[in-house]
């Protein structure tokens, strides 16, 4: 059994899971159904729709690992749940959960339980009171590159030989992430018939988080690698996608991954393996700001729902050219002719 609802976004039960997923509740619609609904709540959003599916699936896991009925649940095993994953490491990378994962993780749970209160499926939301991890929503764990990097990992995508993409279609997707700063989710999912003309510029019309809708300008630079990609694209492929694999699948989240990391490494970033897709949207803040592009216009194309979020993005780059700490090692190490020269002060 599998539960769907909308692209991506299913939980997959295992050999314990299933009589309690098809088991029938009070209201009598079964669990499944329940799921499936609360997931069909969150239409506008099909990244939150996925993650929050993944997130009760591994729920429901722990739960049924224990023995434990999700819907008889009361706040100290939910709060058994945190402590968990607190404990856990995050299977892709080996390290711990970030504390904003595990917040979500666990705002993922009081969702559907809210929904079942709301449906009348149980009487009370066993997490509405769960500790959730603290963490300084001014600071960002994702790491960023330079100018100087984002412009040699374009230059390098004309003329790599990635294994599932065409050259054509690395360049334009290494473009599309850092020209125009869209999410890997936007890139995926962007068709065909979503390239368009409007006040005598091309333009492509982005479908982001929340249901927010963007037309955005194809800059003059990236028109000759658009057109080089759409007249390289296989045509006997799938017809709806803008961007196609050589063998004509639509382009998905893991292969721009393995892309943006491999043009990271030979462009000489540190840690390349931190690097990732949504480390091109900083990076197109980031040289957005230092050229001179307003806080509102920023923000309006990344599509954030308010300039505090945009100035998130901000806030490493500014916080270290700016830290006290250069103006310290400059006044501490002046009569060391082994310290490299001090770093100016930002205005």
């Amino acid at each position: 059994m599998e539960i769907v609802s909308g692209a991506g976004a299913s939980v997959r039960p295992t050999g314990e899971q299933t009589e309690l997923l098809a088991s029938t509740t009070r209201t009598g619609h079964t669990v499944t159904a329940l799921i499936s609904a609360w997931l069909g709540s969150f239409a506008d959003s099909s990244d939150t729709r996925a993650a929050y599916a993944r997130d009760l699936r591994e729920y429901l896991a722990w739960c049924t690992q224990r023995e434990l009925d999700p819907l008889t649940m009361r706040l100290p095993e939910v709060q058994m749940y945190a402590a968990q994953l607190a404990a856990a490491t995050n299977p892709r990378t080996g390290r711990p959960f970030a504390a904003s994962t595990r917040a979500r993780k666990l705002a993922a749970v009081s969702s559907w339980y809210t929904f079942l209160v709301r449906a009348g499926a149980i009487d009370a939301n066993p997490a509405r009171d769960a500790a959730r991890p603290r963490y300084d929503r001014r600071h960002s764990t994702t790491a960023s590159v330079s100018e100087e990097q984002a412009a040699q990992m374009l230059t390098s995508s004309r003329d790599y030989a990635h294994r599932t993409l065409g050259p054509q279609a690395a360049a334009l997707t290494m473009m599309l992430l850092v020209d125009l700063g869209i999410r890997v989710s936007e890139l995926c999912n962007a068709d065909l018939a979503d390239l368009g003309q409007r006040d005598g510029m091309r333009v492509l019309t982005v479908r982001m988080k929340g249901g927010k809708v963007r037309t955005r300008p194809i800059p003059a630079p990236l028109a000759p690698v658009l057109d080089d990609y759409l007249r390289s694209r296989p045509s006997d492929v799938d017809t709806t996608a803008l961007l196609v694999t050589r063998n004509g699948d639509r382009v998905n989240r893991h292969q721009v991954y393995r892309l943006v990391q491999t043009l990271a490494a030979q462009a000489g970033v540190p840690m390349p393996q931190r690097i990732t897709p949504h480390s091109m949207r900083h990076a197109f803040n980031t040289i957005a700001r230092e050229r001179g592009a307003a806080l509102e216009d920023r923000r309006d194309a990344l599509g954030h729902s308010s300039a505090a979020i945009t100035q998130l993005y901000d806030h490493v780059a500014l916080s270290l050219t700016r830290d006290p700490a250069h103006l310290v090692a400059g006044a501490t190490h002046r009569g060391d002719p082994k310290a490299p020269e001090s770093q100016e002060e930002s205005p």
